[in-house]
């Protein structure tokens, strides 16, 4: 018998579905829902007459047949995100809800009897969660804690989405877990993988896609390289096949089906059901009932075709494979494993062509795919737990950043703070100071990246902290990234002997994003070290006369001289500085050369302060 105030169990909180398991006795058990099934659809229905009325999982999806408009699912593509992302945008036409812009949030719209009812995505978010919550309790008791899997590029604001939705339904969550991470532990756990090895999770789910590299060591997994794509999952390809449906009716009958909430969510099955027939026979057939007023439609459809219309999304899971091999270091063939997740790593031709990448390797299809992110869940909520019956042998579970974070300097310089392959959580502090004379602010640029030049790497975001006025290096702050074990991270800004300070969270996903921009980034950080160096010797140079400049400009403003045309010198080239690139190193140096031979003399003559640091 558990003692329920120490138990804790592992979520998986799903795109499609979501499954709840704990470990128990040396085993993982997967909890049944009030509908006795394993697997709980990440569905809300909510009743026309009564907004209060909901239906979660099976028979939510059951009666949202009915009334697709009142149906709710594939929550977790909203939740954590603007209204405009683009990804969102592109989405929306293919779900039978309404969804609105409040303030740039999503806000989901559901038209009840008598009036208008709007929830949040983490609104939704809750709901299903009470639904697990209430089904586990009814199993084993009361009980709050769990370990609850995100996907591994998730953002802050995800996170913290995610994390919110849980609380508000009576959760204590100790940890966010990533999704490759729980499919790693689940792997390892069933297969009794106790040599040091490295392995390879490739998850592919209904919304994201998520790749990790791991080594396994004697009583350790270290997350060796992470890479993936919150955008691209099974429903992504579902509507490649909804797009092509609508377009036969669309020539046929020219009717869009598109146009209707209604029908969308009937075609969406129908070509679900046709993704996943493909995966076990050659053809299938959708039939399309009551689409066009006196016509049953059937429609031929071939594993063929699915392939030809998939091959772009399907290829551009082998690049994300392909990319974070490359950036972890391992040759591929000292992979061992390559380990399938995610209902959607069921297709055939996703499984050959990762096969092919791995030059034959045969892939293990060992775990349960619609059930090994919640065991692994399972077996690091019982890492957490007191309970004696949840006593399993530790695998710590060590997590890294990709990329090195580190801040914007003057001129440009990128000052780095965490480096990549850091393990998490993590906490780094590192000194910063003003530049000018009674500098009111200093403004703070968070880059992720490895060029030492800041502007060359991806910007994550930038605030602004109030100084106490002094002169040149004199005022002090210290700046800390602080990164916690859900990955979610916060900076604090606070001068060193005043009462400054500033906390702020960052929008942040550990590791590159799936865009060009960032792609070319991590090209560049191999490709240009020479650059790199050359453009460290010349900021030097820039530091060094923009730092001269402001020291000089702050003691004739305390001093007496006769020479005001000095002081326009430095302001001037202070103002010129700041256009100066690599190219310009000669022009830099003359003016160096110029300004000292000029201030040198006044410097030494009136014991200027401040220039001993230079």
């Amino acid at each position: 018998m558990f003692i329920m105030e120490d138990c804790v169990i592992g979520i998986d909180l799903g795109t499609t579905n979501s499954c709840a398991a704990c470990y128990k006795n040396g085993a993982i058990e997967i909890f049944e829902n009030a509908e006795e099934e394993t697997i709980t659809p990440s569905f809300v229905f909510f009743f026309k007459n009564q907004s209060t009325d909901i239906i979660v999982g099976k028979y939510g999806a059951e009666m949202g047949r009915s009334l697709p408009e009142n149906g709710i699912y594939e929550i977790k593509r909203f939740i954590g995100k603007t209204y405009q992302e683009i990804n969102l945008q592109n989405n929306l036409q293919y779900f039978s809800f309404k969804v609105e812009d409040d303030g740039n949030d999503p806000i989901i719209v559901i038209q009840g009897e008598n009036h208008v009812f709007k929830k949040t995505p983490q609104e939704i978010a809750t709901i299903i969660l009470q639904k697990i919550k209430k089904d586990v309790e009814a199993k084993i008791g009361n009980f709050n804690k769990a370990v609850i899997t995100v996907p591994a590029y998730f953002n802050t604001s995800q996170r913290e989405a995610t994390l919110s939705a849980a609380k508000e339904a009576g959760f204590t969550v100790l940890k966010l877990l990533s999704e490759p991470n729980a499919a790693a532990l689940s792997y390892i756990f069933k297969n009794n993988v106790d040599d040091e090895c490295y392995s390879l999770i490739y998850d592919l789910g209904g919304g994201t896609f998520d790749v990790s590299i791991l080594k396994r060591t004697l009583n350790n997994i270290d997350v060796i390289c992470v890479d993936g794509d919150t955008n691209l999952g099974g429903k992504d390809l579902d509507n490649l096949i909804v797009d092509y449906v609508c377009e036969q009716l669309e020539n046929e009958y020219e009717y869009n089906p598109k146009s209707d909430r209604r029908t969308m969510r009937r075609m969406q099955k129908l070509c679900e059901k046709a993704k996943e027939a493909l995966s076990v026979t050659t053809a299938t057939e959708i039939i399309l009932e009551g689409f066009v007023t006196g016509h049953h439609e059937v429609i031929d459809f071939t594993r063929k075709q699915f392939e030809e219309m998939g091959e772009k999304l399907f290829k551009r899971t082998i690049e994300i494979v392909r990319r974070c091999v490359d950036k972890s270091g391992i040759a591929k063939d000292k992979i061992k494993h390559v380990v399938l997740a995610g209902g959607s790593s069921r297709i055939p031709k996703i499984q050959e062509l990762l096969s092919a990448y791995f030059d034959g390797k045969t892939l293990n299809k060992s775990t349960n795919f619609d059930e090994c992110i919640a065991e692994g869940a399972a077996l690091q909520a019982a890492m957490f737990s007191c309970n004696p019956e949840q006593r399993v042998n530790k695998i710590k579970i060590t997590d890294v950043i990709p990329l090195s974070l580190g801040i914007a300097c003057n001129w440009g310089e990128m000052s780095f703070i965490i480096k990549k392959n850091t393990p998490i959580p993590i906490s780094k502090s590192k000194n910063f100071v003003n530049v000018f004379n009674d500098q009111a602010t200093i403004t703070f640029k968070l880059f992720e990246g490895e060029r030492l030049e800041a502007a060359k790497n991806r910007l994550l975001d930038e605030f602004i902290l109030d100084i106490t006025p002094a002169p040149p290096r004199q005022c002090q702050v210290i700046l800390t990234l602080n990164i916690d074990q859900n990955g979610i991270l916060t900076t604090e800004a606070k001068e060193k002997y005043g009462e400054n300070v500033k906390k702020v969270k960052i929008n942040y996903v550990r590791g590159i994003q799936s865009d060009e921009e960032i792609e070319k980034i991590l090209l560049d950080s191999t490709n240009h070290e020479a650059e790199d160096q050359r453009f460290v010797i010349v900021h030097k140079k820039k530091v060094y006369l923009g730092h001269y400049c402001s020291s000089v400009m702050y003691n004739f403003e305390k001093l007496p001289t006769t020479d005001d045309k000095i002081y326009d010198l430095c302001k001037n080239t202070l103002d010129r500085l700041e256009g100066l690139e690599v190219e310009n190193e000669d022009i830099i140096e003359d003016l160096t050369k110029l300004i000292k031979e000029k201030c040198d003399p006044i410097a030494k003559k009136y014991e200027y302060k401040y220039m001993d640091d230079l």
